[in-house]
């Protein structure tokens, strides 16, 4: 660096700062796609703080929490049973020793853990806290002030914003002391968030436009349950990002102008994805592994040996760290962990008992099995003094290992092509569970004991995202589409879109894999499905009737989205003043209200395919729906979910006194 300082130090200040913008420039194309995708990123940092309690959500989150600080000291196993002191779902048993599971998502939080360890002792994380939000405000209302042509009133606005933020947060600050293990994981999951935004704003910008992309952003961040789940460290917001990569890498490669190598390198990018989101939860990954193999290979512009070894390559190397810790927890490179014994704090004399006992017995005959093979081998070649019997027991060793590990998974993937086919069956024959998934989720079958979820806390996916009501115009287009491939005499196979086809296929298999375990008891906002949300969001804009909305309608959505937010925030707000009610009676009465949001939306767009002058209520329904889904965020994240304490002082202050308001008034 004191190089390059010298280097440059006699260029005149205007040519220094000149390369310094051209810098931020290409740094801010290549990773964001430009000023708009930077906006959204800060946004969604911005809005992810702004709702963000530090605390576990879920009790099995305090077993990452766990598996964190114990990944951080070099060791994958919790250790012996009966000398734990605590259990949590998800903790599995194998050889003596207790394993966790879903270590992809840990490790991906581990480097942001050394970060916080490194920052603690040097200042309180609160107040790092406290100044990024005010710099996220102040940099997304600037970029924002830009974009629109307003540069210098965004930028005014950004700076007040921004002071304000910070002084409101300094008047009411208290110090937090929180567990390291805990911030990183959420600010890893955060960051992860933001990542889904972008990515959706790069995939629809690479199809229609930034103006789109910058839309479709906004919707996804404001208008689905990414933001609910983004502070809450899961596999969700990991899944939705990994899934969303892999089809904006998979789009990408299929641009006019990429060379040969640019294209593998993507294709082999979106299967790294697979790769990587099977190390944080083994049967998505092999989900989203599936539907490329299945459409990448026929629609690639070319599949010679070179493009596939790059292909292939990278999909290895990005199944390094998923096999590596399959073999080192479950002792099979292809065996998850989570398909192993369920531990339940039982003591190590109760597992040896029992199911240990075979456990272990596989694992020493394995174990036997594989010392047995070499050290034969060793004796008689030195009885011969030849190599090649050598060479011949390695070879026949590795291959009973590979034949003993196929043979383990052969049950799992009988399992999992049963889970397939009966989701796939679920779809077609039980329209009542459909109809409670995607539309109206009521009440739990049985009684519910958790402390953020008592029955009727749960959200169908149109409750959850009522802006998803624009699919309604998606049959119409297929239908003109349809008519256009019979029309023009083209084949099939040449009119589909690649990228459409990936997505739809993915969905397919998405919903087939869960859909025979739904609706659970405790869901949310059908979490399970959480990558389907930005997807579906990009399924709309690809439809030309939603998509000009966006376009020529744009003050009309945005208004609606006001509007929506202005009425709806305070009405929610204020009916939890005067109406005594549980977490359920609140949560069930918004979710009709999304319905009817929903149903509006719906209403409008099929009217406006007959009559134009229905377009401007269509464009204010989408904004007033995609609204309904911050109100939501806003009203459970300040008031209905409080599992801990606020990250920023003020809005930890405000959401308590209304809580105690609410306690007392209702």
């Amino acid at each position: 660096m004191s190089g390059d300082s010298a280097r440059y130090g006699w260029l005149p200040a205007s040519v220094r700062t000149e390369r310094a913008a051209t810098l931020a420039a290409t740094l801010t194309r290549v990773l964001f796609g430009g000023r708009p995708g930077l906006a959204l990123f800060c946004g969604a940092l911005a809005l992810y703080l702004l709702t963000w309690r530090v605390g576990v959500f879920f009790n099995d989150i305090g077993l990452y929490t766990w598996m964190l600080e114990r990944l951080a000291d070099g060791r994958l196993s919790l250790g012996v049973p009966g000398e734990l002191g605590r259990s949590y779902p998800g903790m599995h048993y194998r050889d003596g020793r207790v394993w966790g599971r879903g270590y992809g998502l840990v490790a991906l939080g581990l480097p942001v853990y050394w970060a916080v360890e490194a920052i603690d002792p040097l200042v309180d994380l609160r107040w790092l806290v406290v100044a990024a939000f005010s710099a996220l405000v102040a940099a997304t209302t600037a970029l924002v002030g830009d974009l629109v042509g307003q540069r210098r009133r965004g930028l005014a606005a950004g700076v007040g914003l921004g002071a304000l933020a910070l002084a409101g947060n300094a008047w009411f600050y208290k110090p937090l002391r929180v567990e390291p293990s805990t911030v990183a994981l959420q600010l890893a999951t955060i960051l992860a968030g933001a990542v889904v935004v972008v990515a959706v704003y790069r995939l629809v910008a690479l199809r229609h436009g930034r103006t789109v992309g910058a839309l479709a952003g906004a919707a996804v961040l404001l208008g689905t349950p990414v933001a609910f789940w983004a502070s809450a460290p899961k596999r969700h917001t990991l899944s939705a990002m990994f899934v969303l990569l892999a089809v904006y890498a998979f789009a990408a490669s299929r641009e006019d102008g990429r060379t040969p190598l640019e294209s593998a390198a993507l294709r082999g990018g979106a299967f790294a994805c697979g790769g990587l989101l099977a190390w944080v939860h083994a049967p998505e990954g092999i989900t989203l592994l599936a539907a490329l193999a299945v459409v990448d290979l026929p629609t690639a512009p070319r599949n010679d040996r070179r493009t596939l070894a790059v292909v292939a390559g990278l999909a290895g190397l990005a199944l390094v760290p998923y096999l590596a810790t399959n073999a080192v927890v479950a002792g099979n490179p292809l065996l998850p962990p989570h398909f192993l014994d369920s531990y339940h704090g039982a003591s190590l004399a109760e597992l040896t008992d029992g199911g240990a006992a075979s456990a272990g017995g596989d694992g020493a005959t394995a174990s036997s099995g594989g010392e047995g093979g070499p050290s034969g081998g060793a004796g008689t070649a030195g009885s011969s003094g030849g190599v090649l019997a050598a060479v011949a027991g390695t070879l026949a060793t590795l291959a009973g290992t590979v034949v003993a590990g196929v043979e383990a998974v052969r049950p799992l993937a009988r399992r999992a092509l049963e889970m397939y086919v009966g989701g796939a069956v679920a779809l077609v024959t039980e329209p009542e569970r459909v109809f409670r998934t995607f539309v109206r989720w009521g009440e739990a079958d049985k009684p519910v004991t958790n402390l953020f979820f008592d029955g009727r806390t749960n959200l169908s996916v149109l409750e959850s995202a009522p802006v998803l009501a624009a699919l309604v115009a998606l049959p119409p287009a297929l239908g003109r589409w349809g008519r256009q491939i019979r029309d023009d005499g083209r084949r099939l196979r040449e009119a589909v879109d690649a990228v459409d086809l990936l997505v739809v296929v993915f969905a397919a298999l998405f919903l087939s894999l869960y859909m025979g375990n739904l609706p659970v008891h405790v869901q949310a906002t059908v979490r399970y499905l959480h990558p389907l949300y930005p997807l579906a969001v990009y399924g709309c804009v690809r439809v030309p009737q939603v998509r000009a909305l966006f376009v020529d309608r744009t003050r009309a959505v945005a208004l609606g989205y006001e509007a929506g937010l202005v009425l709806g925030t305070p009405a929610a707000f204020g009916a939890l003043l005067f109406v005594d009610a549980s977490k359920g009676g609140v949560v069930q009465p918004f979710g009709l209200a999304s319905l009817a949001a929903a149903a509006v939306l719906a209403a409008a767009l099929v009217a406006a395919r007959y009559d134009d002058r229905f377009e401007g209520v269509a464009a204010g329904a989408l904004g007033v729906a995609t609204a309904m889904a911050t109100v939501y965020l806003l009203l459970t994240s300040f008031v209905l979910f409080h599992y801990g304490p606020s990250a920023l002082p003020a809005v930890d202050a405000l959401s308590g006194e209304f809580r105690w308001l609410a306690l007392t008034n209702g």
